[in-house]
């Protein structure tokens, strides 16, 4: 059972000097009174890799004692544009000094990269805090004022002082003054607010995210360019942009997905292999613009990964689509549906355990690595300089003429497994054309939706045919093992039989989906 505790924040950070008197924040929108707290006094042991990994992806991982929030505590960045961090929190029992508890190593895996996690820094603060309220008593925020003493350890002490809870020895010590904006049950306008106020008091945002950037400040910059340094800019409206920016967004959603993986949380395999398949196709659909000698190597690499989630992905469907399937054929057959999503839960488990063993091997974040590389220095030629829409206008020209070719073959192929496979390649392809016309929305808009949900609804035909197949295959092997069991078989023939007929059905509806995608003028973006 999970210890850990997850939360989004929504703060704000001040620096300044001396004491800010709380009563100057009364009159801001909503605030009533103001309720001042117990002091605290905070003791927290930073943890990061030698390289400092976590940090340079804007996490902080820490065991704090003292104060009403006592434990371990993992800040992350909100995936995409939300405002705030999320916060994930594990008991102080969780695990001892030195020793990160398991469920947040694993949180973080693919940020450590396979780097020990041990301690980098010493920071102790003296808290005070006064409470925010509305005429009901109800608290809108919490203005936390600390006084701040920090110590960086050293790089030669970090395996010993992993073993206890302080830092004895450190290569240099820091002091601040620092605000924290909290919302509780108030809203962003009550955040602006409180800002002006504190600027005029002459506290000014924090340039640092975290206490630890802070603290870190002169080793951050190296460390930052041992992960890739900074970005190299790209023209603004260019195709360059697009490209990096869908580069962006996914390989954000692929580490943000890498820990429910590995939690076996809900469709978070459908969701890593959706965004692995989206950087792929990214990299295939615009290699014209692209340093092939880069991106090559990192699009098989991709493929791998795909392939590696994809049985227990499989599985995962199986499981939920054989036993609803299978109490369709009737009510006698519950103890039957039964049984087969139990067949399917158990070969899925199987599975994903092998998935997540090969997500801790080098292979995988050596994928990663290169990941960041590309995004830290874009691998584009000269002609991604040229605009966005006639780039990717052409783009979406090539992949659209590519599925019309693959879904000409599969009509052509004779009835059997050469149709099922033609139809399958048809389908990657109108997937290739649906990522393609996402690339496209920032910049075509109305255009780029409508191939977009022209492509979706190839794919989504040509997907349930798959479903099919795959059901229709996996159920013998099923059948086989539930008889040496002793069980009775004969509903999993009339389960085949559905899945025959749901194969045939989707092939029968692909031509009135495919007339209306068909239409070249779907893919004039500009």
């Amino acid at each position: 059972m999970s210890m850990t505790t997850i939360r989004t924040e929504r703060e704000a950070k001040f620096e300044g000097s001396g004491v800010f008197d709380p009563e100057a924040l009364r009159g801001l929108p909503g605030v009533a009174r103001i309720r001042e707290e117990v002091a605290e006094e905070l003791d927290a042991l930073y943890y990061d890799t030698a390289d400092l990994r976590l940090l340079t992806h804007g996490i902080t991982l820490r065991r704090r004692r003292g104060g009403h929030d006592a434990g371990w505590h993992v800040k992350m960045p909100k995936p995409q544009a939300h405002r705030g961090n999320r916060e994930i929190h594990a008991p102080l029992k969780a695990g001892k000094a030195g020793a990160v508890p398991p469920e947040l190593a694993r949180r973080l895996a693919a940020f450590a990269r396979g780097g020990p996690l041990t301690p980098v820094a010493h920071v102790r603060t003296h808290r005070r805090r006064h409470v925010l309220l509305d005429k009901k008593g109800r608290p809108l925020a919490e203005v936390a004022q600390d006084r701040v003493a920090a110590q960086v350890l050293g790089t030669e002490r970090l395996g010993a002082a992993a073993k206890k809870d302080s830092a004895d020895t450190s290569t240099r010590l820091t002091h601040w003054f620092e605000i924290e904006v909290e919302l509780e049950d108030g809203g962003p306008r009550l955040l602006d607010a409180a800002a002006r106020r504190l600027a005029d008091a002459g506290w000014y945002p924090s340039p640092s995210a975290h206490k630890l950037d802070h603290t870190l400040a002169e080793e951050l910059p190296a460390a930052r360019e041992r992960a890739g340094g900074s970005r190299r800019k790209v023209r603004p409206g260019s195709a360059g942009e697009a490209i990096m920016r869908r580069l962006d967004q996914q390989v954000s959603a692929l580490l943000d997905l890498d820990p429910g993986v590995r939690a076996d949380e809900a469709d978070a395999l459908h969701g890593m292999r959706t965004a692995s398949r989206r950087i792929r196709n990214l990299l295939r659909s615009h290699r014209r613009l692209l340093d092939r000698d880069r991106t090559e190597p990192v699009i098989r690499e991709l493929a791998w990964l795909t392939s590696l989630l994809a049985p227990a992905r499989d599985h995962e469907v199986l499981a939920d689509r054989l036993p609803a399937h299978m109490l369709r054929l009737g009510p006698e057959h519950r103890a039957a549906a039964r049984r087969i999503g139990k067949q399917e839960r158990e070969r899925h488990d199987t599975a994903w355990r092998t998935a997540v063993l090969a997500l801790d091997e080098p292979r995988y974040f050596a994928l990663l690595d290169a990941l960041d590389a590309l995004r830290a220095d874009p691998p584009l030629r000269r002609r991604a300089r040229k605009p966005a829409l006639a780039q990717l206008s052409k783009a979406a020209a090539r992949d659209h003429r590519r599925l019309a070719r693959r879904i000409a073959a599969a009509q052509a192929a004779p009835a059997g497994e050469e149709r099922d496979l033609a139809l399958h390649a048809a389908r990657k392809a109108a997937r290739r054309v649906r990522h393609t016309a996402e690339t496209a929305l920032p910049y075509a808009g109305k255009r780029a939706r409508r191939l977009r949900k022209r492509a979706k609804a190839v794919q989504q035909v040509l997907g349930e045919h798959q479903d099919a197949v795959v059901a229709r295959a996996a159920l013998p092997t099923l059948a086989v093992d539930a008889h040496r069991a002793g069980a009775n078989t004969f509903a999993y023939g009339l389960l085949r039989a559905r899945q025959d007929d749901l194969a045939e059905r989707a092939g029968r509806a692909l031509p009135h989906v495919w007339h209306k995608a068909r239409k070249r003028r779907l893919t004039r973006l500009t």
